[in-house]
């Protein structure tokens, strides 16, 4: 009797779970029925059943759906109650649009400058509105909105083409602001549009557009062309010290310093102009005097500059110089596992214990760095997962509605809500939870990011088309586990990846290296192969197995050659540094990243599978690169 008394509890529990389920289901029903209803439009059968959703989470997907159908005689108080209702749902703002869009068509300017009024609006949205303030009369109101459109260092939206020439005939931009846009347009390096704003210009504003013109084409100018003290005059010469800082520092450096008894530039200028000398002295050949940027770096508190400093440090084992810089840097930086391991690397004698006791709890962790210490301590690497506990918000109303739209087969919407989704940490790791069991594995990885669930390994290293490598590694002779870091690094594991330069796939093959590895391996290529799992994963392998064979068996240069290429990876060797230093002194952070990612995620897969793990090999860990 106590056996059959104690698994009623359970048993109760199932029940509820039932219902709810049963409940679930009922809604989904319903909703899609409603959907159907509305086809033949707003009639009775439909608002019954909208009456009965109202708690559904997908209810706003059907009253968008009367606003979209409706558009002609939609009123702006419905749209903007159905904008409070469906809060921060990417459908209020493309049913907004929508409604916009069409009364901007039907010219009626009050109902958009309505439904528009207090809202954050995009920049399509801001010109829509700025028209209708134009169109009401309200030219007050509108200019502030044009100006903000209008100023910007490229071509604007074509969405806003109408509301400027709107704005052309009635006044158009001031001087000032004319004036504003042409300097952005010389930042954005945009001297196509520096001509185009000429025509804008009074006859008072010319001479100086074109004296703008003039330095932005022939910096080294700028100290014998710049003269007076009027405000235009002192723009162009900080404008001309910012290009001559990227091709020559040390003569920026020299031209600001005369330029200075001239004009009286701000504080923000001048930092702008230090901090531009300084980045590229740190490149260039015409590097500005070392004492002025050391100085500058400790004045400026510049992470990103700083970190370009130490790695320069880094490369030539001036382990003094380092020991100053890494102060530079801001607390958190410092505690990154790449700085506290340099820290480490960079010790002055006589730290040898607080040298040990950082290695140590750096070799505890997970990562490039982390398993760096742990190989030199001969520990073996960690997982270091995080426990999986529940997140707070698996009951949100955006992992709601996420939930539902794909329940209901609305993959596009739920994507849509998923990313709009992420900025809430709680709610990002409750969607990638949803996203893992929906086998969305991308946009898991990408909300375990978002939610900085570092330790969720089995979110974030996830092992999908498990048949499809295990084939590639078969013919590669590659460990499986290699090939699913390579791809966890250039995809996300996601096979419909594209590449703003065109990398396909899984593996982000280019279309030209994919052609000639297939032809050298026999394969038939066409480019759509690229995006089948299978296909890619095989070509990708075979790839990157000619990459190490190419150099010798050392993963860490074929790495490196698979993302930026042999002929950039013969550049940087120059046979002189431990692999630990050219690593973390490759020049593009994508590569560097790229690599250090690489290396530490076949370690995670192997710790998940069970299998033994070591970053590097011997011979890569004895290479001097």
């Amino acid at each position: 009797m106590a056996c059959c008394l104690l698994s009623l509890g359970p048993l109760v529990a199932s029940a509820t779970e039932v219902e709810e389920a049963a409940s679930q289901i009922s809604d989904r029903d319903k909703f899609k029925s409603a959907v159907r209803e509305l086809r033949t439009g707003v009639g009775p059968r439909y608002q019954s059943l909208r009456q009965e959703l109202d708690h559904y989470p997908l209810a706003v997907y059907l009253d968008a759906l009367v606003i979209e159908g409706n558009l002609h005689y939609g009123k702006p108080e419905d749209v903007i109650a159905f904008l409070q209702s469906a809060g921060t749902s990417p459908i209020a703002m493309r049913t907004l649009r929508s409604f916009v869009r069409h009364k901007i068509e039907d010219r009626r300017w009050r109902a958009v400058v309505e439904v528009t009024e207090g809202l954050r609006l995009s920049t399509e949205l801001i010109c829509h509105r700025a028209h209708a303030l134009l169109m009401t009369g309200e030219t007050a109101k509108a200019t502030p909105l044009l100006n903000r459109v209008w100023t910007v260092g490229k071509s604007q939206i074509k969405a806003c083409d109408p509301v400027f020439k709107t704005w052309y005939r009635k006044s158009g931009p001031s001087d000032d602001v004319v004036w504003e846009r042409a300097l952005k347009a010389a930042d954005a390096r945009n001297s196509t549009l520096l001509r185009y704003l000429k025509r804008f210009a009074s006859a008072e504003l010319k001479p100086s557009l074109d004296d703008l013109g003039e330095i932005y084409s022939r910096p080294d100018r700028v100290t014998r062309k710049t003269r007076g003290s009027l405000p235009r005059q002192r723009d162009i010469a900080h404008m001309g010290v910012k290009r001559l800082a990227k091709v020559n520092p040390k003569r920026a450096l020299d031209a600001m310093q005369a330029l200075s008894t001239r004009f009286e530039f701000d504080a923000a200028q001048q930092t702008v102009v230090n901090s531009l000398i300084v980045r590229h002295s740190l490149f260039a050949k015409s590097a500005a005097p070392l004492d002025w940027v050391t100085s500058r770096l400790a004045e400026l508190r510049d992470d990103e500059l700083t970190e370009i400093y130490l790695r320069s440090t880094i490369a030539e084992a001036d382990w003094s110089s380092f020991r100053q810089g890494y102060k530079w840097l801001s607390a958190s930086r410092q505690t990154s596992d790449e700085w506290r391991y340099w820290r480490v690397m960079a010790a002055a004698p006589g730290e040898a214990k607080r040298s040990e006791a950082e290695l140590n709890a750096l070799a505890a962790g997970r990562g490039f760095h982390a398993y760096l210490a742990a190989e030199i301590l001969s520990l073996p690497p960690s997982l270091a997962p995080d426990e999986i506990v529940a997140s707070p918000a698996a009951n949100s109303s955006d992992v709601a509605r996420v939930r539902e739209l794909i329940a209901v087969g609305m993959t596009w919407e739920a994507r849509s809500e998923f990313r709009a989704a992420l900025d809430d940490p709680a709610v990002a790791l409750s969607l990638a939870e949803l996203a893992a069991e929906s086998e969305w594995h991308s946009l898991a990885i990408e909300a375990a990011a978002a939610a900085q669930a570092w330790g969720r390994v089995d979110l974030r290293f996830p092992i999908v088309y498990e048949s499809e490598f295990t084939n590639a590694s078969a013919e590669s002779g590659l460990d499986v586990e290699e090939l699913f870091a390579v791809a966890r690094r250039e995809s996300a594991m996601a096979p419909d990846a594209v590449s703003e330069v065109g990398a396909r796939g899984l593996m982000q093959l280019m279309p030209s290296t994919a052609r000639l590895t297939a032809r050298k391996h026999n394969y038939r290529y066409s480019r759509s192969r690229l995006m089948r799992p299978g296909y890619n994963t095989a070509v990708g392998a075979l790839y990157y197995a000619d990459l190490i064979k190419q150099y010798d068996g050392n993963r860490v240069l074929a790495l490196a050659a698979y993302n930026a290429g042999p002929n950039r990876v013969r550049r940087w060797s120059e046979g002189t540094m431990s692999v630990a230093r050219w690593v973390d002194t490759i020049p593009f952070k994508e590569t560097r990243e790229y690599v250090r990612a690489v290396l530490a995620y076949n370690v995670i897969y192997r710790l998940k599978a069970g299998k033994p793990a070591e970053m590097l090999s011997e011979s890569e860990r004895d290479y001097l690169y």
